[in-house]
């Protein structure tokens, strides 16, 4: 049961870019998290601007493409009847930059990064740049935007759309014929795509959460050991990809991948929480991949079994990032 003493929270879901089902499925886990907790709480659909009572959450129409056009939020209401945005938005308008934009210019308070760390965060060719210039590694990587264009990489290599999540379009491409086809499915999610050499190694995230005094810090690493040959859509949200937390390395790999997670961060400017994923070749050298920051939060994301390793809850994680975004 609620309780009325408690801010009213608004749960940002939905939207219309192609990870809309994964953003429903966090905003559930986030919407009747809030609930337990006994917080007054409501979700929105952004792509319709449509008001969404808890037991409604399970009949939202999945597919992106059915969604209208125009965005149309009831911006007067939010900011009247909610004390706080809870963004659980993937992809397009929640996790660019272009939501956090909106609440900043209405005054409201929201969970996750700025405007300004969102779209460099979403941006890989951006974020890498920053990441490279802060000593930060990153492999070497080209940027096409034909699906004509000459590739100068030797092959293997992996393909990916450079502003899309959830994997959304990724491949790993060991000839000709491979990566035609990797380029045209990347081009379908982004009008970039990053073509960068493929890594054989451990594939591991960190995540960074804030403390109560605002303060950045790492959480354990988690190893991600996919049944595929790297962690795709489908591997990532069927349950038969293996996540060990604490991760299976040395000491000095785990400070080290946390320290480069943690600097990853903070140059991007980020604040809350973020997921940093990277590779670590057969020589131990970490390379860091992307930046998620608005990461998943369902029962198969990375994010909440890191904070399962030192202890806490799924409830008191989504408690706790309330109450430093209300700070």
């Amino acid at each position: 049961m609620y309780d009325p003493n408690k801010p009213r929270i608004l749960v940002a879901l939905g939207g219309k870019s192609a990870e809309r089902e994964i953003s429903i499925s966090t905003g559930k886990s986030v919407t009747f998290a809030l609930e337990k907790l006994g917080y007054p709480v409501s979700a929105i659909d952004i792509a319709t601007g449509r008001f969404i009572q808890v037991p409604e959450l399970e009949t939202l129409e999945k597919d992106p493409k059915k969604m209208p056009e125009v965005v149309n939020l009831p911006l007067v209401d939010i900011k009247r009847h909610f004390s706080l945005v809870f963004i659980a938005m993937h992809g397009k308008f929640g996790e660019d930059g272009g939501l956090q934009a909106l609440l900043e210019e209405m005054g409201m308070k929201y969970v996750g990064s700025g405007p300004v760390a969102s779209a460099l965060a979403v941006n890989k060719k951006f974020s890498k740049e920053i990441f490279k210039a802060e000593g930060v590694p990153v492999l070497e990587h080209q940027i096409i935007t034909k699906p004509d264009e000459k590739v100068n990489m030797k092959l293997p290599v992996v393909v990916k759309p450079n502003d899309q999540g959830s994997s959304f379009g990724v491949s790993i491409c060991e000839n000709e014929a491979d990566l035609k086809i990797g380029i045209e499915s990347a081009f379908k999610y982004s009008k970039e795509v990053m073509i960068e050499p493929y890594v054989k190694g451990k594939e591991l995230t960190v995540a960074i959460l804030d403390d109560d005094n605002g303060e950045a810090k790492p959480l354990p690493v988690t190893e991600i050991i996919p049944k595929e040959r790297f962690f795709s859509y489908i591997a990532k949200y069927d349950g038969t990809t293996e996540e060990i937390a604490p991760a299976r390395i040395s000491t000095d790999l785990t400070k080290r991948a946390q320290e480069l997670a943690l600097k990853a961060h903070l140059a991007l400017g980020c604040r809350h929480l973020s997921r940093v994923d990277m590779m670590v070749d057969t020589s131990g050298k970490i390379f860091v991949l992307e930046l998620n920051n608005i990461p998943g939060l369902t029962a198969e994301s990375l994010f909440p079994k890191a904070e399962k390793a030192v202890g806490k809850t799924f409830e008191q994680l989504i408690d706790h990032l309330v109450k430093i975004a209300l700070r």
